[in-house]
This record gives C-alpha cells, sequence and structure tokens, in this order.
C-alpha cells in the first residue's frame, strides 16, 4: 500500500514541505487522535499523525472505529490556531472529504448530519474534532477515518447494513493520493473566506435536509419533525428547534 511510503524519511520530508506540515507516520497506534492532542498540548503547530492501523480508534460519543491494517486512511490533522469550533469543523470535514474524493474520481458523496459521509446511503468516513484554548487562538485536533479497500467481511455483522467502503463502493483509490487531496482540502475550509461556500456545499450534499427526520439521544428519541436547514454554527434545524448533539435517522 503507498501510503506506508510515508514509513520512508525522505518521502515523510518531501511530502511534509509540499503539504506545509509536520508529518508523523505510525504503521500501528492505538490513537491518531491521542497522538496528535499530545502534540497539541507540547506546543507543536500544524502538523498531522496517519497510522496504517489504529488499536484504540475513537468514533463519535465513545464509539470505537476499527479497521483491518491497511484498509483505512486513518488521520489527524492539528491546526493552530483553531480555524472554527469543533462541532462546526467536523462538520465541514464532510465537505473536504467529498471534494477530495471527486478530485480522484468518486462524484457525488453525499453528507449526513453531523459528521459521516456516504457512498450509497452507507457511512464511508467520519470525522471527530477536539479543540483547547490558549492566548493565541487555541489549537484543534481533526481526526478522520474512511473506509478505502475494505471487502463485506471486514465489517462486524451489525454495521454491514450502515457501512460501507469506497472498494464496495465500486471506487479503487489509492490511499496516498487520497491523503494528500484531502490535506489540501482541510486547508482550504479552514480559512475563514471559504466559510461561506462549504455550508452551501454541504446543504447541496446532505442526506437529511428537507426530509422527516428522528434524532435520538443514547438510543432514545428525543425530537421529531422535518430538518429545515443547518445553522452557521452546524446546528441541525429540525422544526423549531436546534439540535447540536445527537444521532438522526431519516424516518420511511
Amino acid at each position: 500500500m503507498r501510503l506506508a511510503l510515508l514509513a520512508i524519511p525522505a518521502v515523510r520530508s518531501a511530502l511534509s514541505l509540499e503539504l506545509g506540515r509536520d508529518l508523523e507516520y505510525h504503521a500501528a497506534l492505538a490513537s491518531t487522535q491521542d497522538r496528535a492532542r499530545e502534540l497539541a498540548a507540547a506546543g507543536a503547530g500544524p502538523l498531522v499523525v496517519v497510522a496504517d492501523l489504529q488499536t484504540g480508534g475513537q468514533g463519535t460519543r465513545g464509539r470505537t472505529w476499527e479497521a483491518p491494517a491497511g484498509t483505512s486512511l486513518l488521520a489527524s490533522w492539528l491546526f493552530r490556531p483553531a480555524p472554527a469550533e469543533p462541532g462546526l469543523f467536523a462538520l465541514l470535514a464532510g465537505v473536504a472529504v467529498a471534494r477530495a474524493l471527486e478530485r480522484l474520481g468518486m462524484s457525488g458523496a453525499s453528507l449526513k448530519w453531523p459528521n459521516d459521509v456516504e457512498a450509497g446511503h452507507k457511512k464511508v468516513a467520519g470525522a471527530l474534532a477536539h479543540a483547547t484554548t490558549d492566548g493565541e487562538g487555541g489549537s484543534l485536533v481533526l481526526g478522520i477515518g474512511v473506509n478505502v479497500h475494505q471487502q463485506e467481511g471486514d465489517f462486524p455483522a451489525e454495521l454491514r447494513a450502515s457501512a460501507s467502503s469506497l472498494a464496495l463502493a465500486g471506487h479503487v483509490i489509492d490511499r496516498l493520493s487520497l491523503f494528500v487531496a484531502l490535506t489540501r482540502e482541510l486547508d482550504r475550509i479552514a480559512m475563514p473566506a471559504e466559510r461561506d461556500a462549504a455550508l452551501a456545499e454541504w446543504r447541496v450534499r446532505s442526506t437529511v435536509i428537507g426530509r422527516e427526520v428522528e434524532v435520538t439521544r443514547d438510543g432514545r428519541p428525543i425530537l421529531r419533525g422535518v430538518a429545515r436547514d443547518i445553522a452557521d454554527d452546524g446546528a441541525l434545524l429540525v422544526g423549531s428547534e436546534r439540535v447540536i448533539g445527537g444521532d438522526v435517522r431519516v424516518r420511511a
């Protein structure tokens, strides 16, 4: 797999110069998110931590992200200063993933609130963001996992109805090329001048806006109604309510 080329110092150094941020590569790591947050706490500047395998990968609301070695793009980007609130930037990261995939020949990726990227109505990517504050604008760590090469048997039985990979969706995409394209798109949406365009694109790609949805929290329904829009801070507007957390399911 070409992503493993990042294990070669000369390759890593050249790509670091090209992307304008330090790169740290691991064949295996508990969590790119945890490692990037450690580096942020130590005062590191813009960087990205990449792993071929995570043994303790994180998803939203305490869930885990598991993938066989070499099948996913698993990376966490450190931004300093923080480009936006964590919830909003994780949402906009879906636009960056969709744009990167489009660059590589896969069009039509859709977005499910708050941070899922879908292909064929199944999740292929997700994002998780954590921010810290300080006197210099703080920092934000954004973790993204993209299912690239998995086959159906690589997913637990309980996830096969809702999760997929780029390969299962019919797209052969190189993980290193995806990493480079995604880094550039993330840096693009991090610019304040790009915020409105990214929000507008999120609305166009959304699978929930204009649909009847049910919002659940900890497995319990808390709200039903039509998802009207997203606010500029990333909140989902359902009827007259603002939703800032939970799971959303489109009702048949």
